[in-house]
C-alpha cells in the first residue's frame, strides 16, 4: 500500500469515527445503480422512471407563469411565507376540494415535493426503533426517508383490492406497541398501480381510531384516472389523516412543488419544524407554480390522462401479446405503473443484468421492500414516459429476456 493509500485511508477512518449511527442508512443509490446499468448499453428501452411525459410538459405556460412571477419579484425576495404562498394554498385547497377532500387554506404547508412531506412527518413522528407501517410493496423515496430516523418496518401485503387491513389487524393484535402511523398510497399505488377499495380504505380507518395510530396518505396518482374517478381518499372521510399531494405528476417533477395537509394539533409544530429546515420554499417557484396552474391545470390534466391511458393500453397489450406462461401482472385504472410478477423463485434483481444486455431495464420487486424483508420475484413497469411503439418493443425484448431466464 502506497504512503498515499494509507493516507486517504487513515483519513477515511477518521471521519467514519465521527458520523451518526444513522449514516449507515446513507448508502448507494438504487436510481444510480438503475441509471448506470441503462448507461452501460446502446438504445436500452427503460421502464424505470416513475415521470410525466416530457413531451407533455407545459413549457410555455411555465415560461409566461415564470414571468408573471418575476414581474412582482420585489416582493418575493425577502424572507417570508414559512407555510408557502398564500394564493397558492388557496388554490391548493380549492383543487382538493374537486377531489372531495376538504382542507382550510391555514392547514396547508407547501413543500419541495411530496416527499420532502415525508421526511417532515418522520422527523416530527419518529424515535429510534418506532414501528412503521408500510405497504408490501411500497414508494422506495419513503424508506429513504424513514431510514433516517432509524424505524423498525411492519409489512402488510398488497392484494387486488389494496392493503390488506384484516392481515394489518391480525399483526397489531401480535405487537407490543402500536405503530406511530402507517405510510399508505392507496390510489394508484406505486409500484403496483393497484387502488385500495373503499370497503378496505374505511376498515383502515376504523382500525386507526381503535388502536389509536395515525395515516399518512401520499396522493400522487389521485388525479391521473383513465375512466371513473377513484375512491374517496382516505382524508376526504377522515380529517385526522395526513394528506400529501404534489404537482410532480401533473405539471413537472423538476419544480419541486407538493404539499401536506394535517391536522390542526400538528400543524405548528410541522411548520416550526419546516422554519428550521429551510426557512422557507422557493417564493418564485410558488408564484410561478400558481400562475401557472390557475385556470389551467384541469384542461391539462385531461389532455395527459388520455395519453397515459393509450400508454398503459399499450402495455398490457404487449403483455398479452408476448409475456411467456406463468407470468402476471396488475391492471391499473390509473397513475403511471404495471406490477409483473414472475413464477416463484425467479428473482427479478438477476433477471435485470441480462434484461439491460437485450436492451430493457426495469426496477426490480426486491427495491420495493424494507431491507430483509424483499419480494424478488416482481418489477415494476412505467408506462408513462415511453411512446406505445417503444412500449411494444420493449416489452418484446422483455419477453424474450424473461423466457431465457425460465429457461435457465
Amino acid at each position: 500500500m502506497s504512503a498515499g493509500d494509507a493516507s486517504e485511508r487513515t483519513a477515511r477512518t477518521i471521519t467514519e469515527r465521527r458520523l451518526a449511527k444513522r449514516s449507515a442508512v446513507f448508502g448507494p443509490s438504487v436510481w444510480n445503480e438503475a441509471y448506470e446499468l441503462v448507461a452501460r448499453y446502446e438504445d436500452v428501452i427503460y421502464f424505470g422512471n416513475g415521470a410525466p411525459a416530457r413531451e407533455i410538459h407545459p413549457i410555455e405556460r411555465l415560461q409566461a407563469a415564470a414571468v408573471t412571477a418575476w414581474a412582482t419579484a420585489l416582493d418575493a425576495l425577502d424572507y417570508g411565507e414559512v407555510a408557502g404562498y398564500g394564493p397558492l394554498r388557496e388554490l391548493i385547497a380549492s383543487r382538493m376540494v374537486a377531489q372531495r377532500i376538504t382542507a382550510d387554506p391555514e392547514h396547508i404547508i407547501v413543500t419541495s415535493g411530496s416527499q420532502q412531506g415525508i421526511d417532515y412527518v418522520a422527523r416530527l413522528m419518529l424515535d429510534p426503533g418506532d414501528v412503521v407501517v408500510v405497504e408490501g410493496p411500497t414508494y422506495i423515496g419513503a424508506m429513504q426517508a424513514f431510514d433516517a430516523y432509524e424505524p423498525s418496518y411492519a409489512t402488510v401485503q398488497v392484494d387486488d383490492e389494496g392493503m390488506d387491513v384484516p392481515a394489518l389487524a391480525a399483526m397489531l393484535d401480535r405487537m407490543e406497541t402500536m405503530p406511530k402511523f402507517v405510510y399508505t398510497i392507496p390510489t394508484f399505488q406505486n409500484p403496483t398501480g393497484i387502488t385500495m377499495t373503499l370497503a378496505r380504505r374505511e376498515a383502515l380507518l376504523a382500525l386507526s381510531k381503535e388502536r389509536g395510530f395515525l395515516i399518512l396518505e401520499d396522493d400522487p396518482y389521485g388525479e391521473i384516472y383513465f375512466d371513473q374517478k377513484p375512491e374517496l381518499a382516505l382524508r376526504a372521510i377522515d380529517p385526522d389523516v395526513i394528506y400529501l399531494g404534489t404537482f410532480s405528476k401533473t405539471i413537472a417533477p423538476g419544480i419541486r412543488v407538493g404539499w401536506l395537509v394535517a391536522p390542526p394539533d400538528l400543524i405548528d409544530m410541522l411548520l416550526m419544524l419546516k422554519e428550521a429546515a429551510d426557512i422557507h420554499g422557493d417564493r418564485l417557484i410558488m408564484r410561478t407554480v400558481y400562475h401557472a396552474a390557475e385556470g389551467f391545470l384541469d384542461g391539462h390534466v385531461l389532455k395527459a390522462r388520455s395519453v397515459y391511458k393509450a400508454r398503459r393500453d399499450a402495455l398490457i397489450a404487449g403483455l398479452e401479446e408476448f409475456m411467456p406462461p406463468g407470468v402476471t401482472w396488475s391492471h391499473p385504472d390509473g397513475g403511471f405503473f404495471i406490477w409483473v410478477t414472475l413464477p416463484h423463485g425467479f428473482p427479478t434483481d438477476e433477471l435485470l443484468q441480462l434484461a439491460a444486455a437485450r436492451g430493457v431495464a426495469f426496477l426490480p420487486g426486491a427495491w420495493f421492500y424494507p431491507r430483509g424483508e424483499a419480494v424478488r420475484t416482481s418489477l415494476r413497469l412505467n408506462f408513462s414516459t415511453l411512446p406505445e411503439e417503444r412500449i411494444r418493443e420493449g416489452v418484446r425484448r422483455l419477453a424474450g429476456a424473461i423466457g431465457e431466464f425460465l429457461a435457465r
